[in-house]
Order: structure tokens, then C-alpha cells, then sequence
């Protein structure tokens, strides 16, 4: 993650965070962090690097929530990265990993970066309730 110092919203100093603890949004609630950036250090031997997450297997996240992760930004020069935009669900019960082409950079802010949003799952209506419905929109129809 990174932060740059912006009372009252970051008070620590600008730099790269290995980890965020923050309080989970309300359940009817959605929050975003959008400075998640991966990259490689220069001595990077490979072409191939992942991006890795899971859920915490001592404070589990709700269930009852959606877990999302998105492209925002592909390092210039870069061939064969996932598509701009892309989104994918975190799935809570094992890990999820992304393969990146290589960029290799001493500087974070050039490498890739992603979104993760935890938003509240809004429930399907059941066949009862599109039945329902249904049936008041014929009965206003009659009328």
C-alpha cells in the first residue's frame, strides 16, 4: 500500500506499507483501496512474478460480502499483463493468485497497480418475490 501524508485521512509518513489494518466497512457499506502497487526489485531474475492474496485464517472476513480486485494501471512497455480494468473476486477460502510479466523498477509508484474492494453482497430476489412483483405490476396494469 501507499500512503501519503494527508491529515486527517493519512497522518504517517509517505511511504510504501507492507500491511493496512483498517476496520472492515458496515455491512451496508463499501470501502476501496486503491494504492495496492506490485512491482519487482531490480536484481527480479525472472520474467514471470505473481500477486498474490488470501483471507486471514485466524480473523476470517464475513461472508455475507464481495471481494473485489481490479487492474488500474499496467507499467509502461509491459506485454502480455492482464487486460486494463479487469476485475476478479477474491474467493475466501483459498488463496488467489495473479501471474504478471515482469517489470522490475526501484520506484513502486511506476509498477502495477490495483484496486480491492470489500462492498456488501445485495441478495438476489427469490422466485417468490419476482412473482410478487409481478403480480402487482399486472394488477396495476389492469387498472
Amino acid at each position: 500500500m501507499y500512503h501519503e501524508y494527508d491529515p486527517p485521512t493519512w497522518t504517517g509518513p509517505t511511504e510504501f506499507y507492507g500491511r493496512d489494518h483498517r476496520s472492515p466497512p458496515a455491512s451496508d457499506q463499501s470501502r476501496t483501496w486503491d494504492s495496492l502497487y506490485v512491482w519487482a526489485t531490480p536484481e527480479y531474475g525472472t520474467d514471470v512474478m505473481y500477486f498474490s492474496m488470501r483471507a486471514d485464517t485466524l480473523f476470517a472476513p464475513p461472508d455475507d460480502r464481495s471481494y473485489l480486485l481490479e487492474l488500474l494501471q499496467v507499467p509502461d512497455g509491459v506485454v502480455g499483463a492482464p487486460e486494463l480494468g479487469t476485475i476478479w473476486e477474491i474467493p475466501l477460502d483459498a488463496p488467489f493468485t495473479v501471474e504478471l510479466p515482469t517489470f522490475a523498477t526501484k520506484n513502486g509508484l511506476e509498477g502495477y497497480r490495483f484496486a480491492f474492494t470489500v462492498s456488501e453482497v445485495v441478495p438476489e430476489p427469490t422466485t417468490l418475490s419476482l412473482l410478487a412483483i409481478g403480480g402487482l405490476m399486472a394488477i396495476r396494469r389492469r387498472r
